[in-house]
């Protein structure tokens, strides 16, 4: 196994937003005890590394002074950031951590020292430049991927999103930015929070074509991933050959998660880390994986290590604990329309093959 770091902090924890909300921080906790008993972090190839907290310029790389000042004042006083983000001294110290890990992950892959480079507790697509919701403060994703190209002098990173909601904050971020492509995989908006995300938002400006929407059906299966990233993830990172890949989602796509109506299962969600790795692989980049996702208690922290056990290469320990419930037989032929449609919408930036043409060959 190539060299891997896992980047955590005991802090991370504090991200908590209570008994209302459904982001506890006892999955980190959880999951780091996970990859222990796995003997993950034993191995002489890995390496448990300590992230410091990001400072106003790292986080400046994407937000403005002037939210990162409100979200001061606001957790001083220990308000709402938005409806559903209430913010605590604590809660702004743990997403600090968060960021930071992120920062270290992406500097130990930017340095090569290691191959793949793991932010436990990242993922924070939601806070866009001035705003943040959804229990996302500042976003680590945006601000690893810009240290990237300020700090690492890279012009290609990839942004692979596989949340199961679309990354509102990640897209507005990077929507006039060709030095990031974002790609993401997530529950068709019409149907889910953010409502956001359709396949003809491709960009703007400079940036029009480097993002990339992939709006799923609901009850989208382990199949229907494997369609996206055979027939988009990995022709995308062809062509657009990334000097780095920066994936993140943790385990909503789980057809057990209580806030999303997707159909993976943990197997399909080790693919998506196997594909991301075979990918770097082919085009000799390495992988920063923040994860933090997943809605239902007991088996969040498994859902991330499927992702984990795909970019490794390591067979899955645990099995599924109840049955995949009947879905919908209609879901990939749906899948195989999203792909038809964003070849036609990116037509022009990147080959997309359509499946009504791949059928006449």
């Amino acid at each position: 196994m190539d060299k891997f770091a896992v980047v955590y902090h005991e802090g991370i924890a504090e991200y908590d937003f209570g008994e209302e909300y459904s982001l506890r921080g006892d999955r980190f906790p959880r999951y780091l005890k996970l990859l222990q008993s796995e003997g993950i972090l034993a191995r002489p190839d890995v390496s448990l590394l300590t992230p410091q907290p990001a400072d106003d310029s790292d986080l400046a790389l994407v937000h403005t002074s002037q939210y990162i000042e409100r979200v001061n004042e606001i957790a001083e006083r220990r308000g709402l950031l938005s409806d559903d983000t209430p913010l605590t001294p604590s809660i702004v110290k743990a997403v600090r951590l968060i960021v930071g890990a992120a920062l270290m992950a992406g500097e130990q892959v930017a340095e090569k020292r290691v191959k793949m480079a793991q932010g436990v507790g990242g993922g924070l697509h939601h806070a866009g430049r001035d705003y943040g919701e959804a229990w996302c403060v500042f976003n680590d994703v945006a601000v690893c991927a810009r240290a990237m190209t300020e700090r690492h002098g890279m012009s290609r990173v990839l942004i692979l999103d596989t949340d199961a909601h679309a990354g509102n904050g990640t897209m507005d971020i990077f929507y006039t930015d060709p030095k990031v492509l974002y790609l993401t995989v997530h529950q068709d908006p019409n149907t889910i929070y953010p409502y956001t995300g359709f396949v003809d938002q491709i960009g703007e400006g400079e940036g029009e074509g480097y993002t990339i929407n992939v709006p799923l059906p609901k009850e989208a299966d382990d199949r229907c991933m494997g369609l996206v990233l055979e027939r988009v993830f990995r022709p995308i990172v062809r062509q657009f050959r990334p000097q780095v890949i920066i994936r993140n989602g943790g385990a909503d796509p789980h057809y057990q998660d209580e806030l999303a109506e997707l159909g993976l299962s943990y197997q399909g969600l080790w693919s998506i880390g196997r594909a991301v790795s075979e990918a770097a692989n082919e085009v000799g980049c390495g992988v920063v994986d923040l994860l933090c996702g997943g809605y239902n208690p007991g088996y969040e922290e498994k859902g991330l290590y499927a992702l984990l056990c795909g970019e490794l290469d390591l067979a899955l320990p645990f099995h599924e604990d109840s049955p995949n419930p009947a879905r919908d037989t209609s879901v990939f032929s749906q899948t195989e329309a999203v792909i038809d449609g964003l070849s036609e919408a990116l037509k022009g930036y990147w080959k997309i093959e359509k499946f009504e043409e791949t059928r006449k060959d």
